[in-house]
């Protein structure tokens, strides 16, 4: 078994000596037929030899059979927690983290969408900021124009009456 395996059966034998049943049952018998095959015992002759040592204390056949089957309740029981377990882990970390991050794609979609209107709204500024500039020079050198327009007018006027003046004093006594 992986290492992995071995963290499952190791905790699945803890919840069957944490709830084994008081007196010789399935659970000594097994750990009974194992020491004597690991001695070198065949499988029948380890079987034999557990059970008559377990019937000298009470174990029958039908005892044997009916706690092995509390024991395979006992594995579905964990299985039960377990899957429960596993279940709760997915929901956790699986499909909350599935919805966060749907969330957070919408999110970045609308700050995305939001970013491309700003982009929109900064470049209609410039290109106002651009037509305003250009108004500004235009409204500047029609200023100029008229400001020159108005000086010559005004020299030219000015010149005129004070020629004007001046031939009405050298003509008129």
């Amino acid at each position: 078994m992986s290492g992995t395996n071995n963290r499952f059966a190791n905790a699945l034998m803890k919840a069957l000596e944490k709830r084994n049943l008081e007196g010789f049952d399935y659970l000594e018998f097994k750990q009974s037929v194992g020491r004597l095959t690991d001695i070198g015992m065949d499988l029948d002759t380890a079987i034999n030899s557990a059970f008559i040592t377990g019937s000298s204390v009470g174990l029958t056949k039908e005892k044997l059979i009916k706690t092995a089957g509390y024991y395979a309740e006992v594995l579905q029981d964990e299985k039960s927690q377990f899957m429960r377990s596993l279940e709760k882990h997915l929901v956790d970390n699986v499909e909350g983290k599935a919805k966060q991050t749907g969330e957070l794609k919408k999110k970045i979609a609308n700050w995305e969408t939001k970013i491309e209107q700003l982009r929109q709204q900064v470049e209609a500024a410039r290109e106002q900021i651009e037509a305003a500039d250009a108004q500004i020079q235009a409204a500047r050198t029609k200023a100029e124009e008229n400001q020159q327009g108005f000086e010559e007018a005004l020299e030219v006027i000015t010149q005129t009456i004070n020629q004007d003046l001046a031939d009405i004093r050298r003509v008129i006594p």
